[in-house]
């Protein structure tokens, strides 16, 4: 599968499991070519997205390739690129639960095996504005948040997942929003519980590994075809 293809896939997998938003939000990946990256062209949603949805484009957001016009919010994944060299995936989307979250005065707490990933330490929120991120500082502000985890929580807005692949940030992106929306309707019926640290560190190991991700990936995308009918 080549790096178009995955990135297309990312796309339809995000959608399948709560992150889409109309023709909104935003996924791209490194190009081999220094300085430039492949991502979801605008008007269209998630769920739509094939290979020939993406552009190609410069860290200045200067178009290379590709028959779609470029996201405004570029600055998000050209300032993380830039800030983490490591990264090779960055995910913007608008996802509900985890925006809630983000909203709120709460952290996202380890209830769930699975949400034992993003939890210790917290996630980091991106407080300043609400608005677009379309400026350098402003991606550049984002990218200071991203922490271990490599997410931040953007107040009335949305998230920001980064990795070091596209399956990883993928499945990260995918399980944050289920953690998210697990705690949420815990909130709903009162006090709750969660995983101490130590408890939470060790589930970490049993259920969050390279194994596991590549696992998760490739059942997400046999999940995305049963659903398309494939």
């Amino acid at each position: 599968m080549t790096m178009q293809e995955k990135l297309a896939l990312a796309c339809g997998i995000l959608a399948m499991q709560g992150h889409n938003d109309l023709i909104y939000g935003h996924v791209s990946a490194l190009s081999e070519t220094p300085g430039q990256y492949w991502i979801k062209g605008s008007g269209i949603g998630l769920e739509e997205v094939t290979e020939d949805d993406l552009v190609l484009i410069d860290f200045e957001g200067n178009k290379i390739a590709g028959k779609r016009k470029r996201h405004n919010e570029f600055p998000i994944h050209s300032e993380v690129y830039r800030t983490n060299p490591e990264i090779r995936c960055v995910i913007h989307t608008h996802p509900v639960y985890s925006t809630i979250i983000a909203s709120s005065e709460h952290r996202l707490l380890p209830i769930t095996n699975m949400s034992c990933a993003f939890y210790p330490p917290a996630l980091k929120k991106f407080e300043e504005s609400s608005d677009l991120i379309v400026t350098a500082e402003q991606g550049i502000a984002v990218a200071k948040l991203l922490g271990e985890h490599k997410i931040v929580l953007l107040r009335n807005h949305g998230i920001v997942v980064a990795a070091n692949s596209i399956e990883e940030a993928c499945v990260r992106g995918v399980l944050l929003e289920h953690s998210a929306k697990t705690q949420v309707a815990a909130a709903s019926m009162g006090a709750f519980s969660w995983a101490t640290d130590a408890e939470a560190l060790l589930k970490r190991k049993r259920f969050y590994h390279p194994d596991a991700v590549q696992n998760l990936w490739e059942y997400f995308g046999r999940q995305l075809r049963q659903h398309q009918g494939k």
